[in-house]
C-alpha cells in the first residue's frame, strides 16, 4: 500500500509543489492619485485606482484549471491544489461582475466537494472534510488511537489544508482552518506531512504521543519558474506532453540583469544550454551569412547558418538585435527534430521562439524603466605596438637597409618629388655620413619621446554613453485586454561624433466577441539613425606622428594611407614631397595629403532605417478541444543608407586630380568631374509575409488520454530589393548637384594626365580600381515558399507521451526534378515520466524524472544556385566603349535539393527535494546530408565551380542544466544555476580535397577536411631559420624544406599540423543570486574554451610592427636565438623576398583561447514596501550593474579572445568594462 501523493507540478494557473511568487498584487488603496510622466515629449496625465480584490470572469463550460489561470491573471493571487483534485473538477459555468473574490470562489467551488481558504496572496484549493477518505480507509485508520497535532510555519502561523498521511498506508488527513489534525495511528509508524509550497516532513509516533507540534519550511522560489507550458510558435504544449529538447526563460529571469547594450542576446548567454553566443565573428569567412548565436553547433558549410527567429507565433526577418528586451515575457529555445521539425527546411540550426508581453484582464498598469550605461575609452597599449625608441630604432634599421640595396633614399626620392618621415631622413643622413650618431640621437629624440595614444583616444574618441527609457502599461477586461510599450535609446558611440538611437513602440491587443472568437493583433514600429564618421586606423600612422599642430590647426599624416579606390599607391610610393603638392595648388589641383583630424568634419555615414510588423491571428472554438485559426504577418524593413564626401574630403580631392585634363593653353586643370560632393544613397527595401491556417485538436479522454493534434498550411514569400545611386558636385545646404560625364566612372581607358605631379617620378603608380557598380547598382530577389505540416501527440495517464511531425516545404529555390521536391521532413519522440508511476511514490524526494528519445530530419536552404541559369548585368568600362556585359552568377541545377539533418535526441529532467536540484540533460548527435560544397566543375559551361549537395557532416554534444536552491532562510537566499555546452564535428565527406600548400584557400584558415571538425585551422610544422635566415618547414617524410619564391615550394598536406578550430567546443555558465531581504547580489561567470587562433607575431612586415621585432634574424648566427626572419635582402642573395608564411603560419604561433569572464556583477534593490506607497510607486527597484569587470586568459592575458581578429592574428582592443545605473517602477 502506498500513502496517497502528491503530484508535484504546476498546471496552468494551479501550483501544486514549490510556491513560486505570483505576479506582483496590486492592494486596495483608499485614494485616487494623479500621475505625471513625461514620454516622448508628451505629458501623460492618468488617474487611476488600484484594483480591489474583486473578480469580473464570465465562463461556460471551463475547466477549472483555466478559471485558476484567468483569476491568477487578474487578481494576482496565487492558486494552489493537489493537480488531481482539480483535473477531475466538473467544467465550470460562472458570470462574475466586480463579484469579492471569496464569492467568487464559493461560486466556482459549489458542488465540487472543494473548499479554500486565504492565506495572504494564496488561495488554497482542499476536498471538504466529506470528500477527504473514502469510507473504508477512514475505518481502517480509526481503529488505531488517535494522535493530534498542529501544523503550521517557522514563525507559527498554522497551516490549514496540509496532508498528513500514514507512510505505507492508504488514505490521508487534513489539517483544519487553524491548522490541528487528527488521525489513528500506533507508535513505530510514521506520519508524512505535507503541503504545497514546503518542504515534506517526517515525524515517527512515539509510545504515548498525543500532541505534536509539526513546522514546515517554504520552497524558495527557483531562478527560473518550473515551466508547465511551452510555446513552440504553432502551439503551446504542456510539460508531459514534451518529448523533445526544449530551454525556456521566463520575463523575471531574462531580467535579472540590465539588458545594457538593448540587444536581445545578451541576457541569453549562460541560461540556455546550447545556446553559445559568437561574441568573435572575425573567424567568419562570409560576414553576410553571420549568427550572433548558434545552437547545437554549426550544421552547413555554405547554406544559411542562423537559427531561425519566431515571434509571437511566426517566423520574423527582423534582426534580433533590433527587438526590444523589455518587452520579453519568454524565449524558448527548440534544439532538437521533436521540437523544431514542424519548421521545415528552416530549422537545422534551431529555432528561437520569443513571445512579448500581453495585455492583462485589469485596471491600467504602468511600468517605466530608465538606465543609463558608461563604458571608458579603450587601452590602446593592450595591442602590444612598439614604441618610442624601440620604433625608432627599428625603422631606423629598415632605412638603413633600403639604402644599402639601393631601393630608397633621400636623394632619389627628392629627384622623383617623393617624400619621406622624418626619422628617415635622419637615419640617410646619418648612413651617409653627413651628421654624427651623437647628433642623429639628439634629432631623433623627441620622436623617441613622443607617443601619439593620449592625443589619439582625445581627438577621436570618447567615452560610450548609452540611455534608456522604457514605457508601458497593460490593461482591459474579459473580452479585450491591450498592451503598449515605447522604447527609446540613445548611444552616444566611443568615436567622436558618432550616434545612434531608437525608437520601438509595440502595441498588442486580444479581443473576444461572439462567444466562440478571439483576434489577437500585434503591430511593431521601430525607427533607427545611426551617424558614424571615419575614424582614422590607429596602427596606420607612426607613433610619433601628431594630429595638431601647436595652433590646434590639422596636421597631414606623413605619408599617404591606403585608400580604397586606390588612386595611387599608399605610402612612401604614393605620397609626393610638400614642395609638389604646393606648387600643384598653385596650378589649381587639389591637396592630395591626408588629414586624420580633418577628416572627420569632411565625411560621414548616415543610415536611417524604419521597421514595421503587423500581425493578426483569428481563433474560433467551433466545439469542445476542437480550434480553427486563420492567421498571418507582414514586414516592411526600410533603409537609407547615405555615405557623404565634402568637395574637401581625401577621397573627393584623389578623384578630381585624377580625371582632371590639362588645359592645353593655360596648363591649368580642367576637371571632367564637377567640384563639389559626393553623396551616395543606398535604398533597400525588405518586404515578407506569412499566411498561415491551421486546425487543431485537444482532448482529455477518461482523465487518462490526453490527445492533441494540428495540422495546417503556410505561404510565406520574402522579396529583397537595394538601390544605390550617386550625385556628384553635391552641396548639402543647397540641394544641388552637378552633371557629370558617367562613362569616366571606372574607365580604364582614361589616363591621369597629371601622373607626372600627382605621384613620385619612376617610383608611384596611378591608376582608379572603382567600377561602376561601386556607385550605381540595383539588386533585386525573391523568395517563395508554400508548406503543409502536421503534427500529433499522445499522452497515457501523465506517465507516457509520444509525438510526432511531418513537414513537406516547396520553393523557387528547389530544383525541378520531382525526385527531390517532395521529400518530407519528420520527427518522432517518446517520453516517460518515471516520477509518476506507482513505484516511485515512496521515493518523496524525487519531484520530477522523466526521460525523453526523439529522432527526426530538420532541413536548410542556400541562395547560392538554383533551378535556373541566374545571369548578372555589369557595365565594362575595360574597353574603349562602354558596353553592358551579362555573367553567370549561378548556373542551372535541376537537382537541387535540400540540406538535410538527422537529429537524435536521448534527454533527462529531473527535480529533486522539493525542486531544491532540478534541471535537464541532453546528448545529442546531427548527421547532415546533401551538405553545400563548391565542387570544381567543367569550366566551359560557364563557372570552374559550382555550390553542389556534396557533402556530410556529424555533430556530436551534451547540454547541462542545473538549478540548486542552496541555502532557503527567511533573511538570506541563495541559489544557482550551472549551464554547460558541448560539442564536437566532423566532417564525413566533401567532393573537393586538397594535397598540398599550395591547394588550400589559405593556410590558417578554416578549412573542410574529410575526419576533422568543421572548419579545422591548419599550421606549418615550423623548425626555425636557417643560416641564410630563410624559414624552415617540416615536409614530406620529416624532411625540413626551405620556402623561397623560385622554385616554389609545394608543402604536403601530410607535413601540415591540424590546430584545432576557431569556435568555442565547450561553454560553461556559472549564474548565483543571493538575496539579502530587500537587497540581491548576482553574478555571471562564463567559461569558453576548446578552440584555437593564431597570433600574429612580431613582423618585419607592416608600419606598426610588434614588441619584440627587435629580434629579428641579422646575421648568420642569430637562427639560434630567434625564428623572426630579417630584413629584405638583394635581388639573387638567398633570402630574397623569403616566403614568411612558414614563420607567420607556425604552430608555435597558434595559441588556445580558453577563457574566464566574469560577464556581469547585479546589486539590486527592492525598495521598501512603506517607502515606495509614500512615493505613490508599486514595487520600485534599484540597479547598479557592472558587465566585463574581470577576465582571465588561460594562454596568457596579452589578449583577448573576443576581440582578437580571427582570420589575420590581429590583437583586438580588450572588452572594457560597463557600468549601468537602472530604475524600474510600477503605478
Amino acid at each position: 500500500m502506498q500513502v496517497n501523493h502528491v503530484n508535484h507540478r504546476r498546471m496552468g494557473g494551479c501550483r501544486t509543489t514549490a510556491t513560486i511568487p505570483a505576479g506582483k498584487l496590486s492592494t486596495g488603496i483608499n485614494r485616487r492619485k494623479r500621475i505625471m510622466l513625461l514620454l516622448t515629449t508628451a505629458l501623460l496625465h492618468v488617474s487611476f485606482s488600484v484594483m480591489a480584490q474583486v473578480v469580473t470572469i464570465k465562463t461556460a463550460g471551463a475547466p477549472l484549471e483555466q478559471v485558476f489561470t484567468d483569476l491568477e491573471k487578474q487578481t494576482g493571487y496565487t492558486v494552489v491544489a493537489n493537480y488531481d483534485i482539480i483535473r477531475k473538477a466538473r467544467p465550470v459555468t460562472v458570470t462574475a461582475q466586480q463579484m469579492p473574490l471569496e464569492s467568487f470562489l464559493s461560486a466556482v467551488l459549489k458542488d465540487q466537494g472543494l473548499d479554500y481558504f486565504i492565506r495572504s496572496k494564496t488561495v488554497t484549493i482542499t476536498r471538504k472534510t466529506a470528500d477527504k477518505q473514502p469510507a473504508a480507509d477512514v475505518t481502517a485508520i480509526q481503529t488505531n488511537p488517535a494522535v493530534t497535532g498542529v501544523v503550521t510555519d517557522s514563525t507559527g502561523t498554522p497551516l490549514p489544508g496540509a496532508t498528513i498521511a500514514i507512510q505505507g498506508k492508504p488514505g490521508f488527513a487534513p489539517t483544519d482552518g487553524s491548522g490541528r489534525f487528527s488521525i489513528k495511528a500506533v507508535p513505530g509508524e510514521t506520519l508524512l506531512v505535507t503541503f504545497l509550497g514546503y518542504q515534506p516532513v517526517l515525524v515517527k509516533v512515539m509510545p504515548g504521543q498525543q500532541d505534536l507540534h509539526v513546522i514546515m519550511k517554504p520552497v524558495v522560489a527557483q531562478l527560473g519558474e518550473y515551466v508547465v507550458e511551452v510555446s513552440t510558435g504553432y502551439q503551446k504544449l504542456k510539460k508531459t506532453q514534451l518529448t523533445g529538447a526544449f530551454t525556456v526563460i521566463d520575463r523575471k529571469t531574462y531580467l535579472q540583469s540590465v539588458p545594457v547594450t538593448g540587444n536581445i542576446i545578451e541576457n541569453m548567454e549562460g541560461r540556455m544550454a546550447g545556446l553559445v553566443l559568437n561574441m568573435n565573428q572575425t573567424g567568419v569567412t562570409d560576414p553576410s551569412n553571420a549568427s550572433p548565436f548558434t545552437i547545437r553547433g554549426v550544421s552547413t558549410f555554405q547554406a544559411v547558418k542562423k537559427p531561425l527567429i519566431v515571434l509571437n507565433g511566426y517566423p520574423t526577418e527582423i534582426n534580433i538585435e533590433s527587438l526590444n528586451p523589455y518587452d520579453i515575457e519568454s524565449i524558448t529555445v527548440l534544439k532538437d527534430a521533436a521540437a523544431a521539425a514542424i519548421y521545415g527546411v528552416r530549422a537545422s540550426n534551431g529555432v528561437v521562439v520569443i513571445n512579448t508581453r500581453k495585455g492583462l484582464d485589469s485596471k491600467p498598469q504602468f511600468h517605466l524603466t530608465a538606465a543609463m550605461t558608461v563604458k571608458p575609452k579603450p587601452d590602446y597599449r593592450k595591442l602590444g605596438l612598439l614604441t618610442g625608441k624601440g620604433y625608432v630604432d627599428f625603422e631606423i634599421a629598415s632605412a638603413f637597409n633600403s639604402m644599402k640595396r639601393g631601393e630608397l633614399s633621400k636623394e632619389a626620392l627628392d629627384a622623383a618629388n617623393g617624400t619621406y618621415t622624418p626619422v628617415f631622413s635622419i637615419a640617410d643622413d646619418l648612413y651617409n655620413g653627413h651628421i654624427t650618431q651623437q647628433e642623429a640621437d639628439k634629432l631623433l629624440a623627441p620622436y623617441e619621446q613622443y607617443d601619439n595614444t593620449d592625443d589619439y583616444k582625445r581627438l577621436f574618441l570618447q567615452n560610450q554613453q548609452l540611455r534608456t527609457i522604457d514605457f508601458s502599461f497593460n490593461g482591459g477586461n474579459r473580452n479585450a485586454t491591450y498592451f503598449l510599450g515605447v522604447n527609446r535609446v540613445d548611444n552616444q558611440r566611443g568615436e567622436k561624433f558618432s550616434a545612434f538611437d531608437k525608437t520601438s513602440i509595440n502595441y498588442r491587443g486580444a479581443f473576444d466577441f461572439m462567444k466562440i472568437f478571439t483576434l489577437d493583433v500585434q503591430s511593431i514600429f521601430s525607427t533607427l539613425n545611426d551617424k558614424r564618421v571615419p575614424i582614422p586606423e590607429y596602427t596606420s600612422f607612426r607613433p610619433y606622428q601628431h594630429f595638431l599642430d601647436d595652433a590646434g590647426n590639422p596636421l597631414p599624416a606623413y605619408l599617404s594611407p591606403y585608400n580604397d579606390s586606390y588612386y595611387g599607391f599608399d605610402g612612401q610610393y604614393g605620397t609626393i614631397s610638400p614642395e609638389r603638392n604646393a606648387e600643384n595648388m598653385k596650378m589649381g589641383l587639389y591637396d592630395t595629403y591626408y588629414y586624420p583630424y580633418q577628416e572627420m568634419f569632411e565625411s560621414s555615414t548616415h543610415l536611417k532605417q524604419n521597421i514595421y510588423r503587423l500581425q493578426g491571428n483569428l481563433r474560433a472554438k467551433v466545439m469542445p478541444g476542437l480550434q480553427l485559426e486563420l492567421g498571418g504577418v507582414f514586414e516592411r524593413q526600410q533603409g537609407t543608407l547615405t555615405d557623404w564626401a565634402s568637395e574637401n574630403a581625401n577621397q573627393t580631392r584623389l578623384m578630381l586630380n585624377y580625371y582632371a585634363a590639362r588645359d592645353p593653353y593655360t596648363d591649368k586643370p580642367l576637371f571632367r568631374f564637377p567640384q563639389g560632393g559626393v553623396n551616395k544613397t543606398t535604398e533597400s527595401l525588405i518586404n515578407t509575409y506569412t499566411v498561415r491556417g491551421q486546425a487543431t485538436y485537444n482532448k482529455l479522454l477518461n482523465d487518462k488520454h490526453d490527445l492533441s493534434f494540428l495540422a495546417g498550411g503556410e505561404v510565406r514569400r520574402l522579396t529583397t530589393s537595394s538601390r544605390l545611386s550617386t550625385v556628384f558636385g553635391y552641396d548639402g545646404n543647397t540641394l544641388s548637384m552637378k552633371p557629370v560625364d558617367l562613362s569616366l566612372i571606372g574607365n580604364r581607358e582614361v589616363s591621369p594626365e597629371y601622373k607626372d605631379v600627382l605621384i613620385p617620378v619612376d617610383y608611384g603608380y596611378l591608376d582608379d580600381y572603382t567600377m561602376f557598380r561601386d556607385f550605381f547598382r540595383e539588386t533585386y530577389q525573391d523568395d517563395r515558399f508554400i508548406s503543409g505540416y502536421a503534427n500529433g501527440g499522445y499522452t497515457y495517464d501523465e506517465r507516457y507521451s509520444i509525438t510526432g511531425s511531418l513537414r513537406i516545404d516547396q520553393s523557387n529555390l528547389f530544383g525541378t526534378d520531382p525526385r527531390f521536391r517532395y521529400t518530407p521532413l519528420w520527427s518522432a519522440g517518446f517520453s516517460w515520466n518515471l516520477h509518476r508511476e506507482q513505484f516511485m511514490a515512496v521515493h518523496t524526494w524525487i519531484d520530477e524524472l522523466k526521460m525523453r528519445l526523439s529522432a527526426g530530419y530538420n532541413g536548410n536552404i542556400i541562395k547560392l544556385s538554383g533551378p535556373y541559369t541566374i545571369l548578372g548585368a555589369a557595365i565594362n568600362n575595360l574597353t574603349p566603349n562602354t558596353l553592358v556585359g551579362y555573367g553567370i552568377k549561378t548556373l542551372r541545377n535541376n537537382q537541387l535539393r535540400w540540406e538535410k539533418t538527422l537529429n537524435y535526441n536521448a534527454g533527462l529532467d529531473f527535480g529533486f527535494w522539493q525542486r531544491r536540484v532540478y534541471g535537464s540533460i541532453d546528448y545529442y548527435i546531427k548527421k547532415g546530408t546533401d551538405i553545400f560544397s563548391s565542387l570544381g566543375i567543367d569550366a566551359t559551361k560557364g563557372m570552374s565551380n559550382a555550390a553542389l549537395n556534396n557533402a556530410s557532416i556529424i555533430n556530436k554534444g551534451l547540454d547541462i542544466n542545473i538549478n540548486t536552491v542552496n541555502i532557503s532562510g527567511k533573511k538570506f537566499k541563495w541559489q544557482t544555476q550551472v549551464t554547460g555546452s558541448f560539442n564536437q564535428s566532423k566532417v564525413l565527406n566533401v567532393a573537393n580535397q586538397f594535397t598540398g600548400f599550395y591547394d588550400f584557400t589559405r593556410v590558417g584558415y578554416p578549412e573542410n577536411v574529410v575526419g576533422y571538425p568543421i572548419s579545422a585551422v591548419f599550421a606549418h610544422n615550423y623548425l626555425g631559420l636557417n643560416k641564410n635566415g630563410q624559414p624552415i618547414v617540416r615536409g614530406e617524410d620529416g624532411k625540413p624544406l626551405v620556402l623561397s619564391f623560385g622554385p616554389r615550394v609545394d608543402v604536403p598536406f601530410s607535413s601540415l599540423k591540424y590546430m584545432g578550430v576557431n569556435d568555442p567546443r565547450y561553454v560553461l555558465g556559472l549564474n548565483n543570486r543571493f538575496d539579502f531581504g530587500d537587497v540581491n547580489l548576482s553574478f555571471l561567470i562564463m567559461y569558453y574554451g576548446g578552440n584555437v587562433a593564431r597570433v600574429k607575431p612580431p613582423s618585419i612586415f607592416g608600419d606598426r610592427p610588434l614588441e619584440g621585432i627587435q629580434n629579428y634574424w641579422k646575421q648568420p648566427g642569430d637562427e639560434q636565438h630567434t625564428m623572426i626572419p630579417g630584413l629584405p635582402v638583394e635581388y639573387g642573395e638567398p633570402g630574397y623576398y623569403t616566403v614568411r608564411t612558414g614563420y607567420d603560419y607556425a604552430q608555435q604561433f597558434f595559441r588556445k583561447m580558453d577563457f574566464l569572464v566574469l560577464r556581469n556583477v547585479t546589486l539590486g534593490w527592492d525598495v521598501n514596501e512603506k517607502l515606495a506607497k509614500k512615493a505613490g510607486l508599486l514595487n520600485p527597484r534599484l540597479v547598479f550593474q557592472v558587465q566585463n569587470p574581470f577576465k582571465y586568459v588561460f594562454s596568457g592575458n596579452d589578449i583577448d579572445p573576443e576581440t582578437l581578429n580571427y582570420l589575420s592574428g590581429t590583437r583586438g582592443l580588450p572588452v572594457v568594462p560597463a557600468y549601468t545605473l537602472s530604475l524600474n517602477v510600477n503605478f
